[in-house]
Parts: structure tokens; sequence; C-alpha cells
């Protein structure tokens, strides 16, 4: 089976790759001069799931799609993978209440995910903690930007090649992936999908600082040195729908960096910013399904700040609806309907 993804991000590339691995033949078309051009293309990213205090299709969806990741980095090159794991401070009463009930019903485990007390936390970060955390052993980050030309690896690609109307397309399948570009097309015109602008900043380093071996979230992020330099991100921001450079987002970046991270006060220097816009739908879950069941045209969308994960399981979810349910994968009922497109009808 020929089918067409439209988009050259995590979520069209990912479909691409799990595409191509259950037997399907995957054509991508983007309408850049390159792949993971728009809010794929940060150089370093956090893969964490989205928290939930209790069990349900979210947390069915997310921790499916941390475990399924872990595996798949493993065995791709040139990802720059580095599971150094996750701390994320609980600095407000929502936290202190969630992180713990999430810890208790999701069941991973000690070794996977646990609650720290603050000097616990300290001795895992490998720099002093005011606040408790909670800790995922094996979180980290990954090159979002390197991670879409792996999974396009043997994969027929077209750049500059943008797509105006899906009855051009000569395939027996279409995928529309990506973001806000997708309601130009009348398939996928009624999606209520919403942009957020995201600000990312590098900043420079000092002898502290480089102790840092694990990734920090606590409102905003840091990493461990990647290449001399810390990234810190990002801001969050519904009102805005452009990608260029605001000076005073990376002053906010840094100066709630410093608020939570005190190893961190006193670096002021920036290396360098990336700004981009990410995709979301108003319950923030992804739309993945059927647009068009008897046209064969399906989505994958609204990946948020989380898609690294999340475009990767709806990449199986597309693929074991486009073998039959033969690509082995498995959802609930639950989760399929939670993610459709279809739960915006009326």
């Amino acid at each position: 089976m020929r089918v067409a993804i439209l988009g050259g991000g995590l979520a069209g590339t990912a479909c691409a790759y799990m595409f191509k691995r259950h037997g399907l033949e995957p054509v991508l078309y983007e309408a850049a001069e390159s792949l993971a051009l728009a809010a794929s293309g940060n150089s370093v990213g956090l893969y964490n799931p989205r928290f939930t205090a209790g069990r349900g299709p979210e947390q069915e969806f997310y921790a499916a799609a941390f475990f399924e990741a872990l595996k798949l980095f493993e065995s791709l090159p040139g990802i720059d993978w580095n599971p150094c794991g996750a701390l994320h401070l609980v600095n407000d009463d929502k936290k202190a209440k969630r992180f713990p009930q999430t810890v208790q019903s999701w069941g991973w485990g000690e070794h996977e995910m646990r609650m720290l007390s603050a000097p616990e936390a300290s001795e895992v970060a490998g720099v002093a903690l005011a606040f408790p955390a909670l800790y995922l052993a094996r979180s980290g980050t990954v090159s979002p930007r390197k991670l879409c030309g792996a999974y396009a690896q043997g994969v027929e690609v077209h750049l500059n090649h943008p797509v105006a109307d899906l009855s051009t397309i000569k395939a027996d399948a279409i995928v529309l992936t990506g973001g806000m570009g997708l309601v130009k097309f009348p398939e996928a015109a009624h999606l209520p999908l919403k942009p957020v602008r995201g600000q990312i900043t590098y900043i420079e380093a000092s002898e502290e600082s480089a102790k840092l071996r694990c990734t920090i979230g606590y409102g905003g992020y840091v990493t461990p040195l990647i290449d001399g330099v810390h990234c810190v991100g990002s801001t969050f921001q519904r009102w805005l729908d452009h990608s260029e450079i605001i000076g005073q987002d990376d002053l906010d970046n840094i100066l709630k960096l410093h608020e939570h991270v005190h190893a961190f006060r006193g670096l002021h220097t920036v290396e360098g910013q990336r700004a981009a816009v990410r995709t979301t739908a108003p319950d923030n879950f992804p739309v993945v399904g059927a647009l068009d069941a008897g046209r064969r045209i399906y989505v994958s969308t609204a990946h948020g700040s989380h898609g690294i994960l999340s475009s990767l399981r709806a990449a199986q979810l597309l693929a074991q609806l486009l073998t039959g349910g033969q690509a082995g994968y498995a959802f609930s009922g639950e989760l399929m309907g939670a993610l459709s497109p279809g739960r915006f009808a009326n």
C-alpha cells in the first residue's frame, strides 16, 4: 500500500518510519527545502510523558509512548540520545499533590519513577536543589532534528513540494501531519487547532553548572551541557503564532531558571536561541485517526510540547489502522476515541 504523508516534522517522519517498518510504502511530501524546519527543528529536545494523577487514556498513551521511544532510541544511531534522567521539581501545591499520585497510580516501580527529597534530588542532579522532585531515571534528551532525519532514512522524500489539493496526490491513503497548515485542507478545516509559540535559549556554563547530570523541569527546564552550552526553555505563548526571536523571552527563560536552580545564578550570557510554533488542541491531547475513512485520509497533529513521544505512538496507531490491525500495537477503544478527530464533531 502506497501512503502519502504530508509534512516532514516529527509527526510525518515518525509515520514514514513506522509505515515502512510494517510493510507499507510511505512517500513523504515536505513543502520546505529540508525536513524538520519548523517546530521539530530544535537541536535538543526533552522526552517526558505528560503526567496525570490517575490512570486513563492520557496515561495509557504517554506511558506506552515513553517505553516505545526508549526501545527505539537505543537502536537509532546519530540522534544524540542521552537517557540522563529527569527531575521534575515540586515547586507548587498542585505538583505536591499530583506527582505522588502519579507515582502510585502509574505503578512503574522505583527503578523508573519515584519521589525524592530535596537532598536526594540534589545528589541525583549534581547541583544543590531547594525542592523535592519526581524523578524519572530514563528520561533525557534527544535531537528532534536528527531524529527526523533518522526516521526518514530509506524513505522516498519530496522536498520543496507543497500540496494544495489532496486530489492531486496519487496514493492508496493520505496522512496529514504537522501544525497549523493542516487547516488549509477542507478535510481538516473543522479541527480546532491552536498555535503555541515557544522560544528556547542556549546559555553559557560555569564550573558549578557544568556539574548538572540530568534535566530539571520546573515550569521551564534546563539540560546538562550539550556542545558546551545549557539549553533553557521554553516560553509557552498561546497568543503568538510567529517564530521571530524575542529578546525578552531569553531574559524570562533565564530568570525562571535562576529562581529554581540556584547553581545557575549569575549566568546571563546568551549563546543562541530558537523559536517555533507548536500546535495543540483545546483538550491538550493529540489528534490522531481517520478524517475520512472512505477516502482513507488520516491525521496526526496537535502534539504540542510532548511531540517527541506522542508522534511516535501516533504513528504506531496509524500503522495499526492502515494494516488492518496487523502491526501488532495495542490501543484501547477509550484511547482511540480520545485521540480521534471525530471527538470534535458537533
